[in-house]
């Protein structure tokens, strides 16, 4: 169905200023209105979470094509043409974890344990743990009792001639025995939780990316924001570039990879300046303690993901 035609209101019906323009000088409402169809809604919707203007375009050619240009650009107040750092990341992000969660969604619980050298199957392999748990001995369990087979435990506490666990230990002990009796349940329990905390666990930690930029290169006169900007940016190449590895075949992933690597050295020098050697140094420190800095967060995470089963 058709629109009416419509009309340029002599006053906004918004706040009632006189709006002879197609927007309302004061709060800025458009004066030329018409019903909402579901394509706006639509719209709106995808919007919100993805970049659709046209400068969405312009702002991924140089973020691809030219490292370290889009972040210039901004810092040096060219502006109003490109996708805000922060909206980027956001588009950058969305995109990445929706492919993610298309392809890890697929990826099945194994069917399957080798255990002592014997491949169990499911059921075989839980018989296992209960009979070396000392509970009930089933067929699956004696077809399989030439394996020999230990229960993990997170502490050597609790049992015969060990110390009494602490609370936090025994917690731990009880969830690494859950983990391994019901192990599908706990794959998709641990697949469940990654794909749902992981975009606000890295979100969170592009502050921290920031900081080790401003560590890096501490003899810039340049405010935290900026190496935000940067931070966020380099992130939603990243994601991208994710995307784009998982599609690769293995035979070329490692060059993909080592690009990955080139792109941000070379954005690095390209945003701050200075000599290429310095630049490399610089871009091993602060991978380096990224690095680190990533290894503790995703301990810290496994643990709380364990101690939840």
């Amino acid at each position: 169905m058709s629109h009416p035609p419509a009309r340029p209101d002599l006053a906004c019906r918004n706040c009632g200023s006189p709006a002879p323009l197609n927007f309302c000088p004061q709060c800025g409402q458009e004066t030329t209105l018409h019903p909402p169809t579901l394509g706006e809604f639509l719209h709106e919707f995808v919007g919100h979470y993805v970049a659709l203007e046209g400068s969405l375009w312009r702002t991924l050619a140089l973020l691809l094509a030219r490292p370290g240009r889009l972040t210039r650009e901004y810092l040096d107040g060219r502006r109003r043409r490109y996708v805000l750092p922060l909206r980027l990341y956001l588009t950058a992000s969305f995109v990445f974890f929706l492919v993610l969660k298309l392809v890890v969604g697929h990826i099945e619980a194994p069917m399957e344990f080798e255990v002592g050298g014997q491949k169990l199957s499911v059921a075989e392999y839980e018989a296992q743990v209960a009979q070396a748990e000392g509970g009930a001995t089933s067929a699956a369990a004696s077809a399989a009792s030439g394996a020999t087979f230990e229960t993990m435990r997170a502490n050597n506490c609790g049992g015969n001639g060990e110390r009494a666990c602490t609370r936090v230990e025994a917690a731990l002990n009880q969830s690494f025995k859950h983990v391994q009796e019901h192990p599908q349940q706990a794959f998709e329990h641990a697949r469940e939780h990654f794909l749902h905390w992981a975009p606000y666990a890295i979100f969170l930690l592009l502050p921290a990316f920031a900081g080790i930029m401003q560590l890096t290169y501490r003899n810039r006169r340049m405010t935290y924001g900026e190496h935000f900007v940067f931070s966020l940016h380099l992130h939603a190449f990243w994601f991208l570039s994710a995307i784009v590895l998982v599609l690769l075949p293995d035979s070329i992933a490692g060059l993909g990879q080592l690009a990955v690597m080139v792109y941000g050295v070379w954005a690095m020098r390209e945003t701050y300046g200075g000599r290429w050697w310095p630049t490399v140094l610089r871009a091993l420190f602060a991978s380096t303690f990224y690095g680190a800095v990533l290894t503790a967060a995703m301990s810290a995470a496994a643990i709380a993901l364990i101690a939840s089963n």
